[in-house]
């Protein structure tokens, strides 16, 4: 806690978080073979603009950010597929106190918040359908191995304190997950585009 967290995140050069390899090229290797002739740097840009601005807002919000994040979490309810672990859900069986990313500072508190209610409000708004679970699925299971290993991350601070590298780790994690958002909701557009281009082929 001694060093000013604040100074750290205005560093020029940050160190390389401790996120797995894999989780990302897991997930895309999934998505790819799902639909292996639409790239996703092919879905549209405005697309992911707006949703960009959309979590934006969320940020803005503070408190709202708060209380959609928890009343997202308590709707979604992804035919009996849990969530990932929130922030408020993250503890300990044992007394062990943990460090939680919000508990170091107010800045990532609000980095916390907004990362977590923007994955759960889009998660929330997802539409299973037998053409698309496996797809939701294998992403529910990637944020399960994130949220993993965001509690690996806050075991180390609180055995070792807290570090710029593992600071770094923690938000790397978060982003993570709205990346790999973003690309889901980018495939399943594809797969809606597709079969609505099927039908429209059937009717005519």
């Amino acid at each position: 806690m001694a060093q000013d967290i604040r100074k750290m995140m205005k560093r020029e050069q940050l160190v390389e978080g401790k996120i797995p390899k894999g989780h990302k090229a897991r997930f895309e290797q999934l998505l790819d073979k799902k639909i292996p002739q639409n790239s996703i740097d092919r879905a549209p840009k405005k697309g992911v603009v707006l949703w960009i601005k959309a979590a934006a807002v969320i940020l803005v919000a503070g408190l709202t950010a708060v209380w959609v994040f928890n009343n997202a979490s308590a709707k979604a309810n992804l035919n009996s597929t849990e969530f990932v672990n929130t922030v408020s859900d993250i503890k300990k069986s044992n007394d062990e106190p943990e460090v939680l990313l919000s508990a170091i500072s107010p800045e990532f508190k609000r980095i916390e918040d907004f990362y977590l209610a923007s994955v759960n409000l889009e998660l929330a708004r997802l539409e299973i359908t037998d053409d698309n679970k496996e797809l939701i699925d294998a992403f529910m299971q990637q944020l399960s191995e994130l949220d993993a290993e965001y509690k690996r991350l806050n075991k180390e601070i609180t055995e070792s304190g807290v570090s710029e590298e593992m600071v770094n780790a923690m938000i790397e994690n978060l982003k993570l997950r709205v990346q790999l958002m973003i690309k889901l909701k980018a495939k399943l557009k594809e797969i809606r585009d597709a079969e609505q281009q099927e039908a429209s082929q059937q009717i005519v």
